[in-house]
């Protein structure tokens, strides 16, 4: 399957420095409570799978992956907070080696997993993943999760570019029909917003920075940089990384790959997967961020 590949650094402005502020732990907990939430409220029906079927569904579908290319959003953490200075920067470094642990970011999906994955929604993982087809495309998924190639965007845009001259109609339609099949399981960008929305604010508990505006004001803020930043990309981005990632495939496969995707009980399944992606990276910038009391003189945002 393809997940959101975590991309969530925006820049934040400078601001003169503040005294640090004792965190206050009753946000955390209101978020963490919500999330759970969300994820018990997609729960599918019927048996709840066991932590081995969990286990064979991530590697069998690749979200064993996606789940490891949280640790690469890591080191976006200072750029999120706008705070450069070196020093800040090795401790968060140190920090978020240990915070961004595959192994424990694997458990925590898993163990979400386990309470709201059934068979039925694993068996019809199964069938698709389980195919020759369906194991070529985690192949290629997986790579491109842990990909980290500067230049990828722009051989991703040069090779949508020569589709387009072409006139390759049957494939940039097949590419679109995947890329909405993708869209319509997840918000990603509500959901980037508030990962970094959640991390801010633990930052802002721990004392690192200080926020003019409330917590809501500051969602509300983020969620409109991260819209101003799709509308000024449109689709194409989507439709761009879809055309590298799947490069290899013919445009029946991705057809087929698009169709599989638009199953009902699919969508379901990926809808939950998000939630869970999601959730695990929002914890671990919390869970940094928490345990950088001291770490730096407060910035106001």
């Amino acid at each position: 399957m393809t997940y959101p590949h975590p991309d969530p650094a925006t820049a934040a402005p400078r601001a003169r420095r503040r005294a640090l502020a004792l965190p206050d732990p009753r946000p955390l907990l209101l978020s963490a409570l919500l999330a759970l939430a969300l994820v018990a409220s997609l729960a599918l029906p019927g048996r709840a799978a066991s932590r081995e079927e969990v286990r064979d569904f991530l590697k069998v579908t690749g979200f064993d992956a996606a789940i490891d290319s949280i640790s690469l959003s890591a080191d976006r953490g200072p750029a999120m907070l706008g705070l450069d200075d070196p020093g800040f920067v090795t401790v968060w470094n140190v920090m978020a080696k240990r915070v961004f642990d595959r192994a424990t970011m694997q458990d925590m999906a898993a163990a979400m997993l386990e309470e709201t994955l059934d068979e039925a929604a694993i068996r019809s993982a199964h069938d698709f993943y389980g195919s020759d087809l369906g194991q070529r495309l985690v192949e290629v998924e997986n790579a491109s999760h842990l990909d980290e190639d500067e230049g990828r965007a722009d051989l991703a845009s040069a090779l949508l570019a020569h589709l387009i001259e072409e006139r390759d109609v049957a494939r940039l339609s097949a590419l679109d029909r995947l890329v909405s099949a993708l869209d319509d399981t997840s918000d990603g960008v509500m959901a980037m917003a508030e990962v970094q929305s959640r991390f801010m604010i633990a930052a802002r508990n721990a004392g690192v920075i200080e926020l003019r505006v409330g917590d809501d004001a500051l969602r509300d803020l983020i969620a409109e940089q991260f819209r101003q930043m799709q509308a000024d990309s449109g689709s194409q981005d989507g439709v761009a990384n879809a055309a590298w990632t799947y490069r290899d495939f013919t445009t029946e496969e991705i057809d087929r790959y698009a169709e599989a995707l638009e199953d009902p009980g699919m969508q379901r399944v990926y809808e939950l997967m998000n939630a869970v992606q999601y959730e695990v990276m929002a914890d671990r910038f919390e869970t940094a961020a928490s345990l950088l009391v001291g770490a730096q003189p407060s910035q106001e945002l």
